[in-house]
Parts: structure tokens; C-alpha cells; sequence
């Protein structure tokens, strides 16, 4: 998921020109621009400097298959939210981009910026539709249309508790019962005594994944599974419990003094700094997932699986401004229907970016790859990006049984009754803008504990989102609610 990022006004040919100077790296159009398919994608890593080697061996496939050749214009993750704005906004003629978010997409397909999908995916997206479920066509959708091209992937997360191994080893720490935040306290004292320079808890710690409480895309309020209805955020009692313990924990210099003003909370946890951390992907049972991604060994506790309320990751969206969106299609149909071509999206070129790992491979009767890694790696796609997370091949990015649990958590896990549900925020763009304003500069605060009063913090907290029109977008949160269940 990518950050929110305010709408830019741009206009005339002032914002044509900005939109082309912020178009990022780009693979060039080798053929006449009718046979060119542009293509905007944030960076996955820093380093994609293998980008026109890549793009060389794909565009064979292209051009062999389709007659055109893709143009992959790259943009810095941390930018990409913003300048697609302002190429979007601008008009600027281009063909596919991922999706910023999955509410920055909803907002501009309402806009209309995308092409709906449906005849498009009918006529040329068969090899799409048939890997299709139920979840990526209620992810894709907008007002019963399909705008987007909804990559797999997990719409229900195993989520974890990460510790530090040689930390539990020393101390005979019970993590695999942890099912709290209490249940972490005496393990945290310990550290705090005994660990001089080591942090206890990452702020981003959390307990139990709620059954009950979820879904808080509306901003200041929450989704009441037993309720059946939308309720405020600060009367879901799981929510406030946890957030209360942090409070205390913060006070007893478990979580870090300069918590509220982390950002990057990737980099801190691999800092090596923090003895307690939340996953950092999916969950492994034997820890394999967060010690390939922190860098040092470590354990996981299973804190439950989140609700299914099928608002999707990473999709791609063919922009009314092209035209040729047929053959747009046609490119992402292939991507689908080739493993070879998404993987050699996925993870770049053989003996470059990738060896095949022989051994493994006659383990498990399929490829299995051994991607470049750290400052080595030069190409990386993560392949939800591009669409068919099933059809990639074993590696250390995710195993082939890793592979196969996300899609039976998928099948298995609960299922939220307002799954699909989109607020139109016209009628109460005003408080909805006012609440957000709120609840941005209050959240980070409640998220770490850092406030002196929790209470006085709380009940302040309260009158401002009140006053800011809290209860109108929850009256029109669940009017609106109620009407699209009927």
C-alpha cells in the first residue's frame, strides 16, 4: 500500500511539462509511439538500474506476441503517489500505472481517469479473468464497473509478533504463547534491566488481530462486526485497551522516547535496536520470513489472521487518455497467461539478477530461484505488482508453501459483511476533511503511548473529532451502508 497524498491543481501546458519532467526512469520507445505501450510503475527497490536489460528480453515477448513494445517508466516509491497525480491531472497521453492505494484508486476511477475494464477484460483479458476470484473482482470494482487489473495476494494477513532469537534463547522467553500485549510485559522488564542500548518493543507492536473491530478506512471510525454497523473509533474497546497498555509501556521506556516521530519503521527494526518487532511481511512459524527481511535471526508468535474486507494492494489501471487500450490489455493479459514473462518481470534476467537453484528444484518438482540480495540486487518487481503472485517460482522472496498457505488463507478466512463497500464522501466532504486533519495528528500518538494524560488526551481527542463533524460521517457512513447491503 502506497501513502495518501493530497490532489495537486495543475493546468495548461505548465502541468504537461511538469507531468514529463517528473516521468521518472524510462526504457525509451524504440518503435513509432502507435506501437508503444507506456507504463508507470513505482520502484520496488532503490537500485533498478537493470531496467533496460530487462525490459530488452520482455519487449521480445512483446513484440513477438503482440506487435508493440513496452516503454516501463520508473518512479521513486516514496514520490510515486504524487507525481502520478500530477501526470494524471496534467492529461499527459500514457497507457498503464499501478494504482498509488486502494482509496487514491476508488477517488481518481470515480474521476474518471481509468477505462472500465469490463468489455476490455472480456475480449482480450481471458487468461486474467480465468485466475480470477471472487476477491480481485470485488477489489477491482467501482460503482459496477472494473477499473483496475487487481493483482493476487493476501487479502487476509497472518500477522506476527517478531522477536530477536538469541534474546529469547538467553532469557528461556515463552514467545510462542504470547497472545497479548500484556502477555509481552514480563519479557520487556526483562530486557529493559538487563539489555543496556536495547530498545524492548517497536512501537508498531500490537496484540490479538480483532475479529470484532476492523476496517478503519473511514476516517475516525471503525467497522462493529457484532454490530453489523460502523461505529466510532474511539468506543471499540479493543482498540482503546490496546492503545492505553502502550501508554504505559511507553511511560516505563519500553517503547522508544522518539517513537511518535519514526517514520520509516523498515529501516529501525533493522537497525538490530529492538528486541520486540511486528512482522515484517508474511508470517512464518519458524521465523524464516522476518529473518530473511531484518537481516539476524529471529522468532514469530501467530497473533491471528486480519479480516477479509477485500480492499486490495498493488493493480493496474489503463488511463483514458491512452489510445490504445486494447493493446494495453492485451500486454497485461500476456503477463498472466506467461510465467516465464512475469517472472522474468518478477526477478529480471538468468545469471544477472537470479541463478536457478538446481537442488531445490527437483525437491519440490518446479524452478526455484536464488534472487541477488542486499546491495547485489539491481531488478526487483515484486509480482503482485505485475498481477499473478501464484505463477511465481519458489525463492526466497516467498517459498512455493508460502505460496500455497496465502491462498488457503484466502479461502478459509473471515470475511468481512461490508467487503466491497466504498463511502462516497461528496455529501460530507467537509467533516470528512476536518476529521482527517484530527485523527492524523492524534493517531500517531495514541499508536505509541506518547502522551502524559492518556485520559485528558482521550477525552480531547473526543470534543475535536465531535467537533469536527465525527457524527455526521458516521450518520452517513452507515445510511449509505445499509443502502448498498440492500
Amino acid at each position: 500500500m502506497f501513502k495518501k497524498f493530497q490532489k495537486l491543481l495543475v493546468f495548461g501546458v505548465t502541468a504537461t511539462m511538469l507531468a514529463g519532467a517528473l516521468s521518472g526512469c524510462s526504457t525509451g520507445g524504440k518503435k513509432g509511439s502507435d506501437d508503444v505501450i507506456v507504463w508507470y510503475m513505482p520502484k520496488c527497490i532503490d537500485n533498478m538500474s537493470d531496467l533496460d536489460l530487462v525490459m530488452t528480453e520482455a519487449n521480445k515477448k512483446f513484440e513477438e506476441e503482440l506487435g508493440v513494445t513496452v516503454d516501463l517508466r520508473l518512479i521513486d516509491y516514496g514520490n510515486y503517489g504524487e507525481k502520478m497525480n500530477v501526470i494524471i491531472t496534467s492529461g499527459e497521453e500514457f497507457d498503464i500505472c499501478q494504482s498509488v492505494s486502494y482509496d487514491t484508486m476508488v477517488r481518481q476511477a470515480k474521476a474518471g481517469a481509468f477505462v472500465p475494464l469490463d468489455d476490455l477484460l472480456k475480449q482480450y483479458g481471458q487468461d486474467i479473468l480465468s485466475k480470477w476470484t471472487d476477491l480481485e473482482y470485488a477489489t477491482a470494482t467501482v460503482d459496477g464497473k472494473i477499473q483496475v487489473v487487481q493483482g493476487q495476494g493476501t487479502y487476509s494477513t497472518a500477522e506476527s509478533i517478531v522477536f530477536k532469537k538469541d534474546l529469547v534463547e538467553k532469557y528461556g522467553f515463552d514467545y510462542k504463547n504470547v497472545k497479548t500485549l500484556e502477555d509481552l510485559e514480563p519479557y520487556l522488564k526483562q530486557i529493559k534491566e538487563n539489555e543496556p542500548g536495547m530498545i524492548p518493543m517497536m512501537h508498531d507492536v500490537w496484540g490479538a488481530v480483532s475479529q470484532r473491530y476492523y476496517d478503519e478506512s473511514i476516517p475516525g471510525l471503525i467497522f462493529d462486526d457484532e454490530a453489523g454497523r460502523y461505529i466510532k473509533l474511539y468506543e471499540a474497546t479493543d482498540w482503546l485497551n490496546e492503545r492505553r497498555i502502550k501508554n504505559d509501556f511507553y511511560k516505563k521506556g519500553y517503547i522508544a522516547k522518539d517513537a511518535v516521530t519514526q517514520k520509516d519503521t523498515q529501516t529501525e527494526a533493522k537497525s538490530g535496536r529492538y528486541a520486540v518487532m511486528n512482522n515484517t511481511g508474511y508470517y512464518t512459524e519458524d521465523g524464516s520470513k522476518s529473518s530473511s527481511n531484518l537481516g539476524f535471526p529471529c522468532v514469530e508468535a501467530y497473533r491471528g489472521n486480519t479480516v477479509i474486507a477485500a480492499k486490495g494492494g498493488a493493480s493496474q489501471a489503463i488511463s483514458s487518455t491512452s489510445k490504445k487500450p486494447e493493446k494495453a490489455m492485451q500486454v497485461l493479459n500476456l503477463i498472466w497467461k506467461d510465467p516465464e514473462l512475469s517472472n522474468l518481470l518478477g526477478y529480471g534476467v538468468e545469471g544477472v539478477n537470479y541463478v536457478v537453484d538446481e537442488k531445490r528444484s527437483a525437491e519440490i518438482g518446479s524452478r526455484s530461484v536464488i534472487p541477488k540480495s542486499g546491495n547485489e540486487m539491481t531488478w526487483a518487481i515484486w509480482h503482485n505488482c505485475v498481477g499473478p503472485l501464484w505463477d511465481q517460482w519458489d525463492s526466497s522472496w516467498n517459498r512455493i508453501e508460502s505460496l500455497q498457505y496465502m491462498q488457503e488463507v484466502n479461502r478459509t478466512a473471515k470475511r468481512s459483511p461490508a467487503m466491497g463497500f466504498i463511502l462516497d464522501t461528496e455529501p460530507i466532504k467537509t467533516q470528512f476533511a476536518k476529521v482527517t486533519a484530527v485523527k492524523d495528528e492524534a493517531l500517531p500518538v495514541f499508536n505509541t503511548g506518547s502522551m502524559d494524560d492518556f485520559d485528558a488526551y482521550l477525552e480531547d481527542f473526543k470534543r475535536k473529532m465531535d467537533d469536527a463533524g465525527l457524527n455526521d460521517i458516521l450518520e452517513e457512513a452507515n445510511k449509505q451502508f445499509e443502502a448498498w447491503k440492500k
